[in-house]
C-alpha cells in the first residue's frame, strides 16, 4: 500500500471518529443548576432479592440520592441523568469486531 493510501485511510478513520463524537448524545454541557452527580434509577439492580448475594450493593447509589434529598444537601432536580450508549458512541473508544 502506498503512503498516500495509507495517510487518506487514516484520515478516513479520523473523520469517522470526529464524526461519532459530535454526532453523540452522551456529552452535553450541564447546567450551572445542576451539580456534577450522575445517577440513573436503573443503576439499582433489583433481581429476586438475588442481588443482596453478590458482594458489590447494587442499590447504595440510589439510597445515597435519596439521603442526600432527605437531608437537603440536594434537590433531586440537580441530578444528571446520562443516557445510553449508542453503538457509534462506543465505537469512538473501542473497535468493531463484526
Amino acid at each position: 500500500m502506498s503512503s498516500t493510501a495509507s495517510s487518506s485511510k487514516t484520515d478516513d478513520a479520523e473523520a469517522l471518529r470526529r464524526h461519532r463524537i459530535l454526532s453523540s448524545h452522551l456529552y452535553y454541557d450541564v447546567p450551572p443548576s445542576k451539580v456534577p452527580l450522575i445517577y440513573s434509577p436503573s443503576y439499582d439492580i433489583a433481581f429476586f432479592g438475588i442481588e443482596k448475594l453478590h458482594p458489590f450493593d447494587s442499590s447504595k447509589w440510589g439510597r445515597i440520592c435519596r439521603f442526600l434529598t432527605k437531608e437537603g444537601i440536594m434537590d433531586q432536580k440537580h441530578v444528571v441523568e446520562p443516557v445510553e450508549a449508542t453503538k457509534d458512541d462506543l465505537l469512538v473508544v473501542a473497535t468493531s469486531t463484526g
